[in-house]
């Protein structure tokens, strides 16, 4: 981060890393900026690669240079491949440089064995800045997981749904299995039972208890094995 930069002008640095199927890492947001603002909203858009890394939820920490607190974050749009999220910080204390936050991050099972992260867009009190990035690669280090019908989730059925959904999934060996359901922003809905089940084509059955209190958007399913971790989104609409 050691760049001269022109006014209007956002240097994100986001650190290479290494990562396991399971584990979750507190990746850093490093922002330079030349303009400095106070008590000024500033909005953060990045991408997230859908297939091996799940976004949980972002998150500040203490001692560092810049007091983004309780920062909003709001899924925009998704694809086959990534997921983009607006991350939103009210009040904000924008120095010169220092970490912005940081993305608590989940790698999935996958065949990809890196995954690249990308800051797409930052404003500072509603005025855009230029945004020069560097690093942001993840790379697995577990051997890579072919998801197939030996183990994994067909598409649900119906999507979008109201009510309830099911779908089939498939082990490729006798052991526990768990579900857990999660909103677009990462966060915990429920934590389904763990299950013991025989290897081969099972049913999932996803209803929604109270419908009324639960919003309409884009939830993921997380299937939790003894050997991998699958997920899948579904539409909730009232």
């Amino acid at each position: 981060m050691g760049s001269l930069l022109y006014a209007g002008t956002a240097e994100i640095s986001i650190p290479d890393t290494t990562l396991r199927q399971g584990l979750m890492i507190d990746l850093p947001m490093l922002l330079k900026t030349t303009d400095d603002a106070r008590n000024a909203s500033c909005t953060l858009m990045v991408s997230i690669p859908k297939k091996r890394v799940l976004l949980k939820e972002v998150i500040t920490k203490p001692g560092t240079l810049f007091s983004c607190k309780n920062p909003a974050i709001t899924m925009i749009s998704e694809d086959a491949e990534q997921r983009i999220y607006a991350i939103t910080c009210q009040n904000p204390l924008i120095q010169s440089q220092g970490i912005l936050l940081f993305l608590r991050l989940e790698a999935l099972a996958g065949t990809e064995t890196s995954s690249q992260i990308n800051a797409i867009s930052f404003q500072i009190g509603g005025t855009g800045q230029s945004i020069i990035q560097s690093g942001g690669t993840i790379t697995f280090t577990d051997p890579p997981v072919i998801q197939s019908k030996a183990e994994g989730m067909d598409l649900n059925i119906p999507n979008p749904f109201e009510y309830t959904t099911s779908f089939i999934y498939h082990l490729g060996a006798d052991g526990e299995v768990q579900f857990t359901l999660f909103n677009s922003q990462g966060k915990l809905i429920k934590d389904f039972p763990i299950e013991f089940k025989n290897a081969g084509r099972h049913t999932f059955v996803l209803s929604i208890d109270n419908p009324t209190n639960v919003s309409s958007g884009v939830y993921i399913i997380r299937m939790r094995t003894e050997r991998g971790l699958y997920h899948m989104s579904m539409v909730h609409k009232k």
